[in-house]
């Protein structure tokens, strides 16, 4: 008689993700964004950061070129940052900006 076949353990690999939220400078929150604006100049982007909880904004000083992903665009925002030469505002989310798509303020609420 023979013996049992072992069974072998499959081992997945997990692929690392790309992140889209980032920690900022200022206030050390996980809440800074980067989002992309599509310029006229084929190629180019206009890049926006902003955090969440603190209401840091700034705008990228030059165009990026289309093959920066969010990660790339936010190493070089944190250089800028803390050499201090990057014009940083603070902008609290204004009312209807927390609004999804297909929600109305009610007319109280206007």
């Amino acid at each position: 008689m023979g013996k049992r076949r072992k069974k072998y353990k499959r081992v997945v690999k997990r692929v690392p993700k790309i992140p889209t939220v980032f920690q900022c400078p200022r206030c050390g929150a996980k809440t800074l964004s980067v989002k992309f604006e599509k310029l006229e100049t084929p190629g180019f982007k206009k890049a926006i950061i902003s955090c969440g909880s603190c209401g840091l904004y700034a705008e990228y000083p030059q165009p990026v070129p289309e093959i920066l992903q969010a990660v790339d665009v936010y190493a070089k925002f944190l250089d800028l940052y803390l050499e201090g030469s990057i014009k940083v505002e603070t902008r609290k989310p204004s009312e209807g900006e927390g609004l999804g798509e297909g929600q109305r303020l009610s007319e109280g609420e206007a």
